[in-house]
C-alpha cells in the first residue's frame, strides 16, 4: 500500500481530497450518536413524567413534581411536532440514569415529549417573519406591568391581549408595585384602565409583592393552572413569584452551578406550585411583535369595535381613513376607548 503523503507535500488538489476525507471520518462518530426520531416510544418502569423548566447550555432542566433534574436528549426520542424539538414547558418524559452530575444534581435523558396542547410565540427580532417560541403549553397569560418605575405601558397590554387571542390563552393584567402610589392617584389608575376592566371584562388586578397587597388574589388566580408571567424588565415579575415558592431560587442556584454568571431570566423559566399548577417567569421583553398577523384580520382583534363596523358605510372598511365610518364615530363619541383605538392604528401601520 503507497504510503499516505505529508499534508504539507501534497498538491492543492489532494489537499482538498485529504481535507474531505477528514471531514468524513470526523462526521461518522457523530452520525452514530445523533438524535433521530422515533414515534411510539415505550417508556419503562423507571419512566418519570415532568415539565422542562429552563435551558442550560445544551441540556435541560425538567421539573417533576418539585424536585429537579438535570437532562440531556436520548439518542431516539419520541416527538410528536416537526417544529423545535424541546422548549420550555414541554411535558416530556425522562429516564434516570442511575448517576449523579459532577454538581451532584441527580441526571436522565428525555425520551419523550408529549404533544403540546398550545405554543405561544412572537416574531423573532429582524426583518425576517420567523416565530419566536417562548413558551409550550400554557392556559393563561398574566401580563404584568408596574404602577411605576417603570410605568405601565398600555400599547404593550393590547399587543400581548393579541397575542393570547391568537395562542387561545385566558389573559389577565397584574399591575404590581402598588405601594409606590399615593393613595389621591389609585381612581386615576383605575379609571385608565376601565377599558380593561368594564368594556374587555379581563380580570385585573393591584399587587404590591412589598405589602402583600392583591397576593390572595393573585394566588387564587393561579392554583392548579398552567401561566405565563410576561411584561417589561423591572415589574417583579419575580418578586411575585417568589411570594408563593422558593423554586426558583433552587432553579437559579442549580443554573448557576452550570453556567456561571448567568442571569436566569434570561431564558423562560418554569416554576411548580406547592398546591398544584406551575408558574413560567419569562424573561424581561421591552417589544412583543405579533407573529403571523394579517391587516385584514386585526380590527376582529379589537372586539370592542364589532358592534359599530357593521355600521361603516364601507364594507370591508379599515377604520382609518373612510368616510362614515362608524368606529371612528364610536372613538370620537367616548364609546370606544381613544387610547385602544391609537394602538389600532400603529399595529396596523406595522403590518
Amino acid at each position: 500500500m503507497t504510503p499516505r503523503k505529508p499534508l504539507l507535500a501534497l498538491d492543492k488538489d489532494d489537499d482538498e481530497l485529504a481535507y474531505r476525507e477528514r471531514t468524513r471520518e470526523h462526521a461518522k462518530p457523530l452520525e452514530r450518536t445523533r438524535t433521530r426520531i422515533k414515534h411510539g416510544k415505550v417508556i419503562g418502569d423507571k419512566g418519570l413524567r415532568g415539565i422542562v423548566a429552563t435551558p442550560i447550555g445544551p441540556k435541560w432542566i425538567v421539573a417533576v413534581d418539585l424536585e429537579f433534574w438535570i437532562c440531556g436528549v436520548s439518542g431516539v426520542i419520541d416527538v410528536p411536532h416537526t417544529s423545535t424539538m424541546i422548549a420550555v414547558g414541554d411535558v416530556v418524559w425522562i429516564e434516570p440514569d442511575g448517576d449523579r452530575t459532577e454538581q451532584g444534581d441527580p441526571s436522565a435523558a428525555i425520551v419523550k415529549v408529549e404533544e403540546r396542547t398550545t405554543v405561544l410565540s412572537r416574531k423573532a427580532a429582524g426583518k425576517t417573519q420567523r416565530e419566536q417560541v417562548l413558551v409550550a403549553n400554557v392556559e393563561q397569560l398574566g401580563i404584568v406591568m408596574a404602577v411605576a418605575l417603570p410605568n405601565y405601558n398600555k400599547r404593550l397590554i393590547d399587543r400581548y391581549l393579541i397575542g393570547a387571542d391568537k395562542g387561545n390563552l385566558d389573559p389577565f393584567i397584574v399591575i404590581n408595585k402598588y405601594d409606590l402610589l399615593d393613595s389621591e392617584y389609585h381612581q386615576d389608575v383605575l379609571d385608565d384602565l376601565m377599558v380593561y376592566i368594564k368594556q374587555l371584562s379581563i380580570p385585573t388586578m393591584f399587587t404590591s409583592s412589598k405589602s402583600g397587597r392583591g397576593m390572595q388574589e393573585l394566588k387564587d388566580i393561579l392554583a392548579g393552572r398552567s401561566t405565563l408571567l410576561t411584561g417589561p424588565s423591572g415589574v417583579g415579575k419575580s418578586s411575585l413569584i417568589n411570594r408563593f415558592t422558593d423554586a426558583r431560587q433552587r432553579v437559579g442556584a442549580i443554573s448557576e452551578k452550570y453556567e456561571k454568571g448567568r442571569h436566569t431570566t434570561t431564558a423562560s423559566l418554569v416554576i411548580p406550585l406547592p398546591g398544584g399548577g406551575i408558574v413560567v417567569d419569562s424573561p424581561g421583553i421591552r417589544e412583543f411583535g405579533i407573529f403571523q398577523l394579517d391587516a385584514a384580520e386585526l380590527p376582529f382583534y379589537f372586539e370592542e369595535f364589532t358592534p359599530y363596523a357593521a355600521r361603516c358605510k364601507f364594507a370591508p372598511c379599515s377604520h382609518t381613513h373612510e368616510p362614515d365610518c362608524a368606529v371612528k364615530e364610536a372613538v370620537e363619541s367616548g364609546n370606544i376607548d381613544e387610547e385602544r383605538y391609537v394602538s389600532y392604528l400603529n399595529l396596523k401601520d406595522t403590518l
